[in-house]
């Protein structure tokens, strides 16, 4: 199986065009590392697709805005602001790319029994 591109990421997430290229460089080799044949078979490109959508989206988003909510804290007359994270890159369910990539991940991953003599 072949590995995912940038032109196939784009397909399902146009949004992510603006992403530069050393960002995509970085992210497609990432996800066709974590995104085998061997466990993936035939899904192995949609995965990765689906993946690198998620990744970039998280990215994204971030360089957009800087980080989460705001908190703010005051104790008597001082007064403390600042951003909160609000996702990390393991948190698949975060975007709809991350939820499809753990559809097709439930799909592909078998479990197994270990039988002890």
């Amino acid at each position: 199986m072949s590995a995912t591109t940038q032109a196939n990421v784009l397909i399902i997430a146009p949004e992510l065009s603006s992403v530069d290229a050393g960002t995509w460089t970085l992210i497609l080799a990432d996800v066709a590392a974590e995104v085998s044949s061997s466990v993936y078979g035939t899904n192995q490109e949609r995965a990765q697709r689906y993946l690198a959508a998620h990744y970039l989206t998280l990215i994204n988003s971030s360089s957009k805005q800087s980080s989460g909510p705001v908190v703010s804290e005051t104790v008597g007359q001082v007064s403390k602001t600042y951003a909160q994270s609000s996702t990390s890159k393991s948190d698949y369910s975060s975007t709809v790319y991350g939820q499809t990539f753990l559809g097709i991940r439930k799909g592909c991953v078998v479990g197994f029994t270990v039988i002890t003599p």
